[in-house]
């Protein structure tokens, strides 16, 4: 069984306070692009074995074994399971690769060994291993509250052109989280959706925001830097804790040039656009 494990970006990201369990309570609107990790799932006759191309992916830690550990948990039954895994997300670069592939594996599981387990469930074991994980078990378009787990689909926002850039070193999640300087202007998710159903470019400029550029940037200016060049050219923000910055184009001529533009200068650029969740 082959599947694709989708990357994602976040069309804004609001952080609004520390809650009394550590976690934070964000807004965040998620979009799955069309950049990919493969993974092929076969049923073995007992255990578990991992292939990748990535040796420092190959250890207890990676959210694929755990994904697999907590379905054998939760059915309370051995699932032995082969999978090999070709990484081409970027690790570490606030695309969710990790999450996506660890839900990857729990849909796979529920098909292979027909648990019949419901997208509700899923999601309470994914919730276990990362807030992004419901997110990452659906396609589509969808306003992320809480801690990220709950879910309301919003209008699709497909087939738009994305230029992702990665400097190929990584930020830590945690330390931004740590770092951020919390305040009460909130970001107006509204007028994003409105603009987003209406594809108005120009005044997303005024409204898309991620709270976490400002640490991120302070520590890495040259993601700043990158930016604001390609806000000159499309509509451009960090997604997640970054260290990626993604720009949106409103044609392919658009985003073709500025590949040409960029493709020699970082480690990982890619062509890609939004999918929506009939996208295969």
């Amino acid at each position: 069984m082959k599947l694709k494990a989708y990357a994602k970006i976040n069309l804004s990201l609001d952080v609004i306070r520390k809650r009394e369990d550590s976690y934070h309570e964000i807004k965040t609107i998620m979009q799955k692009i069309s950049l990919y990790d493969e993974l092929e799932f076969k049923k073995i006759d007992k255990g578990f074995n991992f292939i990748c191309q990535d040796k420092s992916l190959l250890t207890e830690d990676n959210l694929i074994h755990k994904a697999h550990r907590a379905m054998e948990a939760y059915c309370k039954r051995s699932l032995p399971l082969e999978i090999s895994l070709k990484k081409n997300i970027p690790i570490g670069a606030g695309l969710a690769g990790g999450s996506s592939d660890g839900a990857a594996c729990m849909l796979a599981l529920n098909e292979l060994y027909n648990l019949n387990l419901s997208m509700e469930e899923l999601s309470e074991i994914g919730l276990g291993l990362g807030a992004d994980f419901p997110y990452m078990l659906r396609m589509g378009t969808y306003l992320a509250t809480g801690i990220g787990e709950k879910l309301e689909k919003i209008s699709d926002f497909s087939n738009f052109h994305i230029l992702i850039i990665n400097p190929g070193y990584e930020v830590s999640t945690k330390e931004v989280y740590s770092n951020l300087k919390l305040d009460n202007k909130r970001i107006d998710f509204d007028s994003i959706i409105k603009y987003l159903g209406n594809k108005d470019f120009s005044s997303l400029k005024n409204v898309f925001e991620n709270k976490m550029e400002k640490y991120v940037f302070e520590k890495n200016p040259d993601l700043k830097k990158l930016k604001d060049n390609l806000n000159k050219k499309g509509l451009s923000l960090m997604s997640g804790s970054g260290p990626t910055i993604f720009c949106i184009f409103d044609s392919e001529d658009k985003l073709d040039l500025a590949y040409e533009m960029y493709k020699d200068s970082y480690k990982y650029v890619y062509k890609a656009k939004t999918i929506g969740e009939n996208y295969d």
